[in-house]
C-alpha cells in the first residue's frame, strides 16, 4: 500500500468573529508514507489543519492537495475520504448500537446489500471478521463490541473510533487527540496502532509532547503558524511552543 502525500501552501483559514487566522500562511510537505505529530497548546490550529485535509474548513487562500486531489472539489473529496481513517478529537460514534456495528461503520461506504443485511443481523460480514477481531484484541475492547456506545466509558469509546479509523487500513491516517481519554500504557499502544499501517501517512495531533517524540518529525504549531518543523523539539523549543498559550 501507498501512503497518500500533503500539499499545503501559504495557506490561510479565517473564522468569523476571530481576530487571528486558524491558520496563517502555512506551508507544509508531507511525503506519502510518512509519519509525523502535530503538536502546540490549544487554539493554535491542529485540529483546523487537519479538518482542512478533509475539506472540513475552507482556506482563506493558499493551495491544499492530499493524495493529488482537491478536497474541496465535490467528487474528488469523496475519493479521498474512501482511502482515510479520521478520529476526531470528540468521537462521533452512533448512539444506540453497538461498538462493534461502530467498527463495521467506518467502512460503510463500500458495502453491498449483503454487508448491509449482515451487520443489521448482528453479524461481521467476511471480509471485515479477522480485521475486527485483530483490532479488538489489540485495542484490549473484545468485551465490549457487544455493548452500546453510550454505556462505555470515555477510554473505550476512543478506542472504538480508533479501531474503526483502522479497519479498512487506510493509506491516510488523521488523529486528532485520539490519546487525550486514554491512561499512559493504552495512549503509547494508540500510537504504535496508528503507527503500525504498513505505508500508510499519518499525522497525530497531540498536546502530550513524550508521545510526539515517538516520531521522527514533529510539526509544531504556535498561533496558528509553524513554530517547529524536523526532529522533536528539545526543552527549551517545547518551552517556547507552548508558553503562554496560543
Amino acid at each position: 500500500m501507498t501512503g497518500a502525500d500533503i500539499v499545503l501552501e501559504d495557506v490561510t483559514v479565517t473564522f468569523a468573529g476571530r481576530a487571528v487566522p486558524a491558520l496563517d500562511r502555512v506551508s507544509v510537505s508531507v511525503r506519502a508514507g510518512e509519519q509525523l505529530a502535530l503538536v502546540g497548546p490549544s487554539g493554535a490550529g491542529k485540529s483546523t489543519l487537519l479538518r482542512l485535509l478533509l475539506g472540513g474548513v475552507r482556506p482563506a487562500g493558499g493551495r491544499v492537495r492530499v493524495g493529488g486531489l482537491d478536497p474541496f472539489a465535490t467528487q474528488q473529496v469523496r475519493q479521498l475520504r474512501q482511502f482515510t481513517g479520521y478520529v476526531r478529537q470528540r468521537d462521533d460514534l452512533v448512539p444506540g448500537v453497538s461498538a462493534r456495528t461502530n467498527i463495521l461503520m467506518g467502512q460503510s461506504w463500500s458495502w453491498r446489500m449483503p454487508d448491509w443485511w449482515a451487520v443489521a443481523r448482528g453479524r461481521v460480514p467476511s471480509r471485515h471478521a479477522a480485521r475486527l477481531a485483530e483490532l479488538a484484541e489489540g485495542h484490549g475492547i473484545t468485551d465490549i463490541l457487544d455493548e452500546r456506545v453510550e454505556n462505555l466509558s470515555g477510554g473505550q469509546r476512543q478506542r472504538v473510533a480508533l479501531a474503526r479509523a483502522l479497519l479498512g487500513d487506510p493509506r491516510l491516517l488523521l488523529a486528532d487527540e485520539t490519546t487525550s481519554g486514554l491512561d499512559p500504557v493504552n495512549a503509547a499502544r494508540a500510537v504504535a496502532d496508528l503507527t503500525s499501517v504498513e505505508g500508510a501517512t499519518v499525522m497525530l495531533s497531540t498536546h502530550d509532547v513524550s508521545l510526539a517524540g515517538r516520531f521522527a518529525r514533529v510539526v509544531a504549531l504556535r498561533a496558528g503558524r509553524i513554530a517547529h518543523d524536523g526532529a522533536p523539539p528539545d526543552a527549551r523549543e517545547t518551552e517556547l511552543i507552548y508558553a503562554h498559550g496560543s
